[in-house]
């Protein structure tokens, strides 16, 4: 079992590499073309209706937006409704043992889903989902070892460990 979790973590590695690595600097790059074309244009023609987009890379330019005001590329209206109601109850004066358990539990399956997606853009929402949901429950192993797991991913690529769910 070990070895097929460290199996899925290279992999998962190999495949974020993949796609954060050079792909970033490509889009930058024709990011980088289309605002020098719009640039241009502006000087000749005055200014354009149409702002060009910030460059993001991992190489400097403009920042990402921040984490809270990102959405995940993979929808999940069910599950987003599940924690909205259990935290709900969790957060209530006179929440018991169980709505927390209920609101970690809620949490943690949202942030399975988009850890097994197959897409390691989405590692960044599941981190987040791992640390609100151990906010109820911090004493759940599994979630523990699952976020740990994604923040070593992060860590052996030399790459920022995104601040997802350490909001207060």
């Amino acid at each position: 079992m070990r070895q097929l979790l460290s199996l899925a973590a290279l992999a998962a590695a190999v495949s974020l590499a993949a796609s954060c690595g050079g792909g970033e600097l490509k889009r930058a790059d024709s990011n980088t073309t289309k605002q020098n074309s719009n640039a241009s244009t502006t000087l000749a023609h005055g200014p354009s209706q149409t702002p060009a987009p910030p460059i993001s890379s991992a190489h400097g330019g403009a920042q990402a937006p921040a984490a809270s005001s990102e959405k995940p590329s993979l929808a999940t209206p069910e599950l987003d409704a599940k924690i909205e109601r259990a935290e709900a109850r969790a957060k209530a004066a006179g929440a018991t043992a169980s709505d927390k358990k209920a609101a970690a539990e809620a949490y943690f399956e949202r942030a399975d889903t988009y850890r097994e997606a197959g897409s390691p853009q989405l590692y960044k929402f599941a981190l987040g989902d791992y640390r609100r949901g151990l906010r109820y429950d911090p004493t759940d192993a599994d979630a523990k070892a699952k976020m740990e797991e994604i923040v070593q991913i992060y860590q052996s690529m030399n790459r920022p460990v995104p601040p997802n769910g350490l909001e207060q």
